[in-house]
C-alpha cells in the first residue's frame, strides 16, 4: 500500500501552473497580433481610399484634361563640384488635389500636388 501512494506518475501543481502560464502568455501575444493587424488594415483601407480621392482630383470625370500649371520653365542643377547646367525645352507643371479623409471618426482635408516634367515650345539642353 505504501508503493501505491507514493507513485511518482502524473503532474505536479508547479507544472501545472506553468503550462497554464505559459498558454495565456502564448494567447496573449496572439490577441495582440490581431488587434494590430486589425489596426494596420484599417489604415491601409483609409490610405487607399485618399488615394483613389487624390486620383479622382488628378483624373477628373467625363474625361476632363487636369488643370496643369507651369511652375518653372528651364530646370537648372547643381551637382557640386561638377558645376551647374540649365535644362531648356523642358517645365515643371503641377496639379494640386484635396481629398476628404475620414480617420478615426474625424473627417480632414489633405491637399497634394503632383508634378510632371513637360516639353516646351524652345527645346534643346544647354551646358553653362
Amino acid at each position: 500500500m505504501k508503493h501505491t501512494l507514493q507513485s511518482q506518475r502524473g503532474e505536479t501543481i508547479v507544472e501545472v501552473l506553468v503550462s497554464f502560464l505559459l498558454l495565456m502568455i502564448f494567447t496573449s501575444m496572439f490577441v495582440v497580433s490581431l488587434r494590430y493587424a486589425r489596426a494596420m488594415s484599417q489604415k491601409a483601407e483609409s490610405l487607399r481610399e485618399t488615394a483613389y480621392a487624390f486620383c479622382a482630383g488628378l483624373y477628373p470625370a467625363n474625361n476632363a484634361a487636369p488643370d496643369w500649371k507651369k511652375e518653372q520653365e528651364g530646370l537648372e542643377f547643381s551637382f557640386g563640384d561638377y558645376g551647374e547646367f540649365t535644362v531648356n525645352g523642358v517645365e515643371l507643371d503641377s496639379v494640386e488635389t484635396r481629398a476628404e479623409v475620414t480617420e478615426n471618426g474625424q473627417e480632414t482635408t489633405e491637399q497634394h500636388k503632383f508634378y510632371r516634367y513637360s516639353k516646351s515650345t524652345a527645346e534643346g539642353t544647354t551646358n553653362q
